[in-house]
């Protein structure tokens, strides 16, 4: 179906763009629309299957491989806030393929040994409540799939991320390790 399309257009026609409204924007821009358009409950019911069909496809290639990531990662952080409009982990996990869930357990994984490393700085974690009351549509895209709330209403993000990795932290897997690991 697919044919010789870019990643970047398969992923972004996969969540209901028309390439030619987004094909000047970057590739982490376009995993940051097709995650919020796959989370967000408004959405066509097709579009989270949609999405993550097209991402089982897209991991079938080396090079796509941080494209899917960073949707992934999106589509946690978007399920981690539990509001009403954005769908559940678990009802996002229901429509991902086998090589998607190897992806979802390593952004998972690492999302969690950050949070851990945080906590053992012994700093207290910011609240996520000022993030999750943003109203301008554009800034709560950028920060709510940029930042994972946690179970205890407080919240990491890049920065955090950043830090984390700098100070030894192991990041996400390749692609070569994560897929080996997953056969």
């Amino acid at each position: 179906m697919w044919g010789r399309w870019t990643a970047p257009r398969r992923l972004a026609e996969s969540a209901g763009f028309k390439w030619r409204h987004v094909r000047e924007m970057s590739e982490l821009t376009i995993a940051t629309l097709a995650a919020c358009s796959a989370a967000h409950r408004v959405a066509p019911a097709d579009v989270p299957q949609s999405v993550a069909m097209a991402a089982e496809e897209l991991l079938h290639e080396e090079a796509a491989y941080e494209l899917v990531v960073a949707l992934i990662e999106n589509l946690q952080n978007l399920s981690s806030h539990g509001l009403e409009q954005l769908r559940t982990p678990d009802e996002i996990t229901a429509v991902l393929g086998p090589r998607s869930l190897v992806v979802w357990n390593a952004v998972d994984e690492f999302w969690t040994a950050v949070a851990r490393w945080r906590r053992a700085t012994g700093e207290p974690l910011p609240s996520n409540e000022d993030v999750l009351s943003v109203e301008d549509e554009g800034l709560r895209a950028n920060l709510w799939t940029s930042i994972r709330s946690l179970d205890d209403g407080t919240r990491v993000g890049l920065s955090e991320a950043v830090l984390f990795e700098k100070a030894g932290g192991a990041p996400i897997p390749g692609y070569r390790e994560l897929m080996a690991a997953g056969q």
